[in-house]
């Protein structure tokens, strides 16, 4: 066989010694996790960096392969090519096999590269031409091709690079394939209340920038799957906000992120996710029951109004995993939910091969839901890590082997529909660029149009017991559910109306958690939060002593208001010691209901209460509540003392009658004590004599 090859690199002589990481496949099996594959790319000591053409159309074309052999400095490598002379794959499950090294397709070889020394890096770049022709490829077809690098001394096999030649001649019939993408735009959330942020590296990782990045670059056919959160975050962050207790001044990158990424996805179809990305199963599973609907709407109110859209709904689900079990199926077909996307695993194997095409239909208890299944290969690939060495090349590869061989068999070609596995999903622009360039056999389709065929039952789901596991713990969804009951209260005081607390609560049920130890952070925060709000609205006095006089009387409870807007609610008060005083109501307890206090403002109510005793004293709990019956906070405690006033206004008034007749008894009696006065006897005037007249 003839073959033209090119050697660079340093050729110094040195010892024999080699040793590599055996590769058994050249790209990571589909379900293997994005972190999972980078690593298993950046051990591969065979890698390629270029294959062109990358669909050969004549038997003469030539065919360059470039890459380079990564292994110990100065050890010696020999390289060599082995292929299937004449014989295509018949089915994408041969494919499968061969990839990871399960069934041996490959039976011709030829060296390529005699024994050659790795440089001082340990490095030896290579570039090996030839024909289809060579390779006894005369008809359309996928066959395979491996580059294999051997022990220089021993011969062993050290690394191979297992990759296809996709040959198809000009005028070949290959049937098209109806390709769907959804692709998801979520993150972690960042906020605890509306204003706090926990953390402010929204933008830090660039996640959300390749995001944009490549819907500005992705076709309008490609669905994206829109976390309001996300938009949410971003949009708040561009205003002055709170970061451990410190005001921090408002990122305009958020609110531009916002903008831009709305005129991205104009074209596109979109579908908003569940608010947060909720964890659906822990939430269904631990009896939260209001959270799903909850979800639904916020997750799709959130995304229409950030993105300016109105057709951004919730009807199509793509759970966490791309994995779900009947119940939260169940509890998402009575929400609207009439399509969940999954993944291949999530169907049982019997089911795929009675069906035909890339979705089916399952019962529940709101009726047929279609079940839409993703591609475990083209999805894997879009996990791929594009930063590492060959990672291009070899994912480019198997693209055009796939969709072409589904063109190439027999019958009608299925659509397939290709997702990441993640939802944290941190895609390379770049490479999904080069991965996903136009072919002559792809054609890409809204993910709504793939649609079930006849008998597309698919029976039951499958679950797997990692997958329950993998929820949010029961532990932590109990605190949860207790917070959002506490939050339901404090939003019911103020008769605006308005769902302070809503998202806050849904940020906490977000999947992104999952094996995380941030969210306790977040609920601390936002537990913090809602208790400063209803403190806002309290019993003033409570530290002082009242006092009521007299056997009855009446008493004033303030309650301030220092929320911007009016609350109402229903005032209790009872008494704990109901032998020294209690309320003047039925069975004890008065209730003030629809009670009001102006935003800013202090409302006085008067309670009635009774003295049964002279006088005494009670604790009194003051209690507010919401209009159904909702204790709002805690009791307050006041203290009421009664002076018995209308008692002792007797006992003075006896008192003094009693003084004034004891007076006047007293003054009688010392009347009759006392003896008859003694009185002088008269003394005889003398009678003055009559001067005679006329002396």
């Amino acid at each position: 066989m003839a073959g033209a090859y090119s050697i660079q690199g340093v050729r110094r002589l040195g010892p024999v010694l080699f040793a590599f990481l055996l590769a058994g496949a050249s790209l990571a099996i589909p379900a293997t996790p994005p972190a999972a594959a980078a690593s298993a790319r950046a051990s591969d000591p065979v890698t390629l960096s270029e294959f062109s053409p990358e669909s050969p159309g004549r038997t003469d074309q030539v065919i360059t392969v470039a890459g380079a052999v990564t292994g110990i400095p100065q050890s010696f490598v020999r390289i060599r090519l082995k292929w299937a002379a004449g014989r295509p794959f018949t089915s994408r499950t041969d494919m499968a096999a061969y990839v990871t090294g399960q069934t041996i397709f490959t039976t011709s070889w030829n060296t390529k590269v005699v024994p050659t020394q790795l440089d001082g890096a340990g490095k030896l770049p290579f570039t090996i031409t030839f024909t289809p022709a060579e390779l006894g490829i005369v008809q359309p077809g996928v066959y395979p091709l491996e580059v294999e690098a051997l022990d220089g001394a021993t011969e062993q096999v050290v690394g191979v690079e297992r990759t296809f030649v996709t040959y198809v001649p000009q005028g070949t019939a290959v049937k098209p394939t109806r390709l769907a993408l959804a692709l998801p735009l979520t993150a972690q959330p960042k906020r605890a209340d509306d204003q706090t942020f926990v953390d402010d590296d929204l933008f830090g990782d660039g996640r959300l920038n390749n995001l944009l990045a490549l819907a500005s670059a992705t076709e309008a056919t490609a669905t994206w799957f829109v976390d309001g959160s996300v938009l949410d975050d971003a949009q708040r962050v561009s205003r002055p906000y709170y970061l451990d207790g410190n005001a921090k001044q408002g990122l305009a990158q958020g609110a531009e992120w916002v903008t831009s990424l709305r005129s991205a996805l104009s074209d596109n179809p979109v579908m908003a996710m569940p608010y947060a990305d909720a964890d659906l199963g822990a939430i269904v599973h631990n009896g939260l029951d209001t959270t799903t609907p909850t979800s639904l709407l916020v997750g799709s109110f959130a995304t229409n109004q950030l993105l300016k859209l109105t057709s951004a709904t919730t009807s199509t689900v793509w759970p966490v995993g791309g994995v779900i079990d009947r119940d939260t199926l169940d509890a998402l077909a009575v929400n609207g939910v009439d399509t969940v996307l999954l993944a291949q695993a999530a169907v049982p194997p019997a089911a795929l091969v009675a069906r035909a095409g890339s979705a089916g239909v399952v019962d529940t208890v709101g009726g047929p839901v279609i079940v839409q299944m993703a591609d475990p290969v083209l999805s894997g690939l879009l996990g791929t890590d594009g930063r590492a060495a060959g990672a291009t090349v070899a994912a480019r590869q198997r693209y055009i082997a796939e969709t072409a061989m589904n063109g190439l068999t027999a019958g009608k070609a299925a659509p397939l529909i290709a997702m990441p596995s993640n939802h944290l999903w941190n895609p390379d622009p770049t490479f999904m660029s080069a991965l996903l360039k136009p072919l002559p056999w792809v054609r890409e389709v809204p993910l709504a149009s793939v649609r079930p065929g006849k008998n597309a039952s698919v029976g039951d789901l499958v679950y797997p017991a990692q997958a329950r596991k993998g929820e949010l713990p029961k532990s932590y969804m109990s605190g949860v559910r207790k917070l959002g009951r506490t939050a339901e209260v404090a939003m019911a005081l103020p008769t605006s109306g308005q769902r302070t607390y809503d998202r806050a609560v849904l940020r906490l049920t977000s999947a992104s958690w999952r094996g995380g130890k941030k969210a306790p952070g977040f609920a601390k925060q936002l537990t913090n939060a809602i208790v400063k709000q209803m403190d806002r609205v309290s019993i003033v006095g409570a530290d002082d002593q009242l006092a009521v006089a007299g056997n009855n009387g009446r008493i004033l409870v303030t309650v301030r208001n220092t929320l911007r807007e009016t609350v109402k609610f229903n005032l209790e008060v009872r008494s704990r010691d109901p032998e020294q005083l209690q309320v003047d109501a039925p069975r004890g307890v008065f209730i003030q209901e629809q009670a009001e206090v102006q935003a800013g403002k202090a409302g006085s109510f008067e309670i009635p209460v009774v003295v049964p005793a002279d006088h005494g004293q009670a604790d009194f709990d003051v209690q507010l509540l919401t209009a159904d019956g909702r204790k709002y906070g805690k009791p307050t405690k006041i203290v009421i003392s009664a002076t018995g006033y209308t008692g002792i206004a007797l006992v003075i008034v006896g008192v003094a009658v009693t003084i004034m007749l004891a007076a006047v008894v007293m003054r009688l009696l010392r009347r009759h004590q006392r003896k008859d006065p003694v009185f002088p006897a008269p003394v005889p005037i003398p009678r003055e004599q009559e001067e005679p007249q006329g002396a």
